[in-house]
């Protein structure tokens, strides 16, 4: 074949990918755009996400707000004015840690509020939508497959559950195309992998840590498929992973999260562990009735493949079964190892099975497999203590397979494709109710003030706001008006705490007010047991609220 001839399948496989990639990313925007309406994309709107009844998207918001107003430090992801005097980062917020240091970048050219949510809630979308239409392209050989099926990974229930909840967690592009890098056939080469690697690794950092795991076990296996062929095993086969972990490392130092003195201790893996039921269980947010769980937490490992979608993996597991059955033992385990592909995705998705139920097997609210690991050995492994959520990665494998079974064991194209249309109605069918009930949240028109807004001295008059007691909604009211006005506040939720260190301050301007001096330009937020237990001496109190005063 002449180098031109190359050329230009190259050009036409080019041209193909980027259509595809389109497409899924055209679908993946309107599906949003149906689910969540247009206001929220306006950056200047953002009274929907301070009357979210999600906490969550509150503190990301704020957490943004604050770093994006404050003064450059380094490391970069660093901001004193959510819990002054000390140090946090905006890894600890879970508020897209890459997506704010690039805003800050651009602050000189954009307002003092700005939400960026509702922007990146339609990109998270698109990208869902065009890798998985490569991903699946990549595995059936089929565009038409790639376009319609291509809603099942866009409007995962998965996806649905987190954004605008742990909105960063929703962007499952990067487990789809990690994936999409292990079923892509390719020249080995270790120094292009490393690069590859180490891309990821940074762009998990730059959204969520918790991708993390997800893409370094697709990635991991993807160093073992790689190098299968290779007569002599070398170290170097491992520079890519060694690559993967060094640039998670220095992700997570330029973005501080190294550097706060935040308090790793107390967390254990496993308090959000995924219940067996999990890819069944709907939660009460589909059509199958919601299923008890052993215990409350682990709504984190929800990992609903939704009606239309176990439909599908009903009629692949018996075809699967049909011709393991007419194969046998040994031609099943020769077309294993004849694919060894298929074998790593197997054992990639029992992986993240594990991984997700670790340290105890339950089903409902049954207890099959006791927790026997030892309490150290799980306080090691508690920075990832939300392990139910690495489910996510066997609900796309699940997706892929079925899809994969669907279109290339099925030998007749017509019954394959009504197959996939009567599974993208049924789970539509199944999305229906809460779609509706998401979009009449995000489309309704909402305001929002600020208790100090309203109550207490002039602005201009204080500079740091001391809360003398713990109040999730009072700490994002609070953080909001700070980062409007160029204010401090003295605690924040954080995803890693630095509790020691607030009640160690707090007890500094508890024993200032004490002696007759307390710290300059500060108002303090008191509720009636505090206000008892703090001398308030000349402070002017003012009662703004149910058990809520100001003093100043």
């Amino acid at each position: 074949m002449s180098g031109n001839t190359k050329s230009m399948k190259k050009t036409e496989l080019t041209k193909d990918r980027n259509m595809l990639f389109f497409f899924g990313a055209a679908i993946g925007a309107l599906l949003f755009i149906l689910t969540y309406g247009t206001a929220i994309l306006d950056p200047f709107h953002d009274a929907w996400i301070l009357r979210s009844p999600d906490i969550d998207i509150r503190q990301h918001y704020v957490g943004f707000l604050n770093f994006y107003n404050d003064a450059w430090t380094f490391p970069l992801g660093n901001t004193d004015t959510l819990s002054y005097p000390h140090m946090m980062s905006v890894v600890w917020t879970d508020s897209i840690p890459g997506v704010c240091v690039l805003l800050k970048i651009l602050r000189p050219l954009l307002p003092d509020i700005f939400q960026f949510f509702g922007i990146f809630g339609i990109v998270t979308f698109a990208l869902n939508g065009g890798f998985a239409a490569l991903l699946v392209h990549k595995v059936t050989g089929s565009k038409a497959a790639a376009i319609f099926s291509s809603p099942f990974f866009i409007m995962s229930f998965t996806v649905i559950h987190r954004l605008y909840y742990h909105t960063a967690l929703a962007s499952h592009w990067i487990i789809l195309a990690a994936l999409l890098y292990f079923f892509t056939d390719r020249k080995h080469d270790i120094f292009k992998d490393a690069l590859v690697y180490a891309l990821f690794s940074f762009l998990c950092v730059s959204v969520h840590s918790y991708f993390l795991p997800m893409a370094g076990g697709i990635l991991l296996m993807d160093t073992i498929y790689v190098n299968k062929d290779r007569k002599k095993k070398s170290l170097s086969m491992l520079i890519p992973l060694l690559s993967f972990c060094i640039s998670g490392i220095l992700s997570l130092y330029i973005y501080g999260a190294f550097s706060s003195g935040v308090e790793h201790g107390g967390f254990s893996i496993g308090e959000f562990n995924s219940n067996l039921n999990t890819l069944v269980n709907s939660l009460g947010y589909g059509l199958l009735p919601e299923l008890p769980l052993a215990k409350g937490t682990q709504y984190e490992g929800f990992g609903y493949l939704g009606l239309g979608m176990l439909l599908m993996l009903g009629i692949s597991l018996v075809f699967l079964l049909y011709k393991a059955v007419r194969a046998g033992f040994a031609g099943t385990k020769a077309y294993l190892k004849e694919h060894m592909r298929a074998a790593l995705t197997i054992l990639m998705g029992l992986c993240f099975a594990v991984a997700a139920v670790f340290p105890e097997a339950d089903i409902n609210g049954t207890v099959l497999i006791p927790d026997v690991v030892p309490g150290v050995i799980k306080r090691l492994m508690g920075i990832f203590r939300s392990n139910g959520r690495f489910i996510w990665p066997l609900v796309y494998i699940i997706m892929l397979s079925c899809i994969y079974v669907i279109f290339r064991v099925i030998k007749k194209p017509v019954l394959a494709y009504i197959l996939l249309c009567a599974c993208l109605l049924l789970q539509a069918a199944d999305l229906k109710d809460w779609v509706m009930e998401k979009r009449e949240f995000y489309t309704a028109e909402y305001d929002f003030w600020c208790y100090l807004d309203r109550y207490g001295p002039d602005k201009d008059s204080y500079s740091h706001i001391v809360m003398t007691f713990d109040n999730g909604d009072l700490k994002m009211d609070t953080g909001y008006f700070a980062a409007k006005n160029g204010k401090t506040i003295n605690r924040f939720y954080f995803a890693r705490t630095i509790d020691n260190a607030v009640e160690d301050q707090l007890e500094a301007y508890k024993e200032a007010l004490a002696a007759g001096h307390p710290e300059p330009d500060c108002i303090y937020f008191f509720n009636e047991e505090t206000l008892d237990e703090w001398d308030t001496g000349d402070l002017m109190i003012e009662e703004i609220g149910s058990d809520l005063y100001i003093g100043y």
